[in-house]
């Protein structure tokens, strides 16, 4: 009947409400808990292992880190290092799953590398919406260092603009 109709489009609309009032709170403590540096989960970064809700520094990935950063500045150029790397047979992060299978584990290549170095986690921040707050984990990388890896991520940047613009 319509009042039947009438009825279970209210009860439907009530459900509608309560699944987005649900999903509001599950964003906003999210978005506060890494406003005060929290880690909220995901994808941990290489140098990291997630142990109970926080980063700890992985020592042994930690100097990969280190490593990366250091040879960027040396070498300035994305295909070099890539394939200094390569060379050295450093890899993504590998990670076991459930199931038995894993992900990572892989040479590195231009859009991670890129991700990689732009990361301020290594820092010791943290991000959400596209501002970063200070993290409750340690640092690997210095400011210092970090700062002049962006830059030369800016200038090389700007050069391939030229580059392209001239051709």
């Amino acid at each position: 009947t319509s009042m039947g109709r009438l009825t279970l489009n209210v009860l439907l609309s009530f459900a509608q409400f309560e699944r987005e009032l649900s999903s509001e709170r599950v964003r906003d403590k999210v978005a506060a808990s890494r406003r005060k540096g929290k880690w909220t989960g995901g994808t941990v970064p290489l140098g990291y292992v997630a142990k109970d809700k926080k980063l700890v520094i992985d020592p042994t990935e930690a100097e990969t880190v280190r490593i990366i950063f250091r040879r960027y500045i040396d070498l300035q150029s994305f295909s070099r290092l890539v394939t200094d790397l390569d060379k050295r047979g450093i890899v993504t992060k590998r990670r076991n799953t459930k199931v038995k299978k894993f992900n990572g584990g892989i040479p590195f290549t231009y859009g991670p590398l890129a991700h990689f170095l732009k990361n301020r986690v290594y820092i010791g921040e943290t991000g959400h919406g596209g501002k970063w707050y200070p993290g409750e984990h340690k640092a690997i990388i210095d400011r210092k260092t970090f700062d002049e890896v962006q830059e030369l991520l800016a200038s090389s940047k700007t050069k391939r603009k030229v580059k392209r613009s001239e051709s």
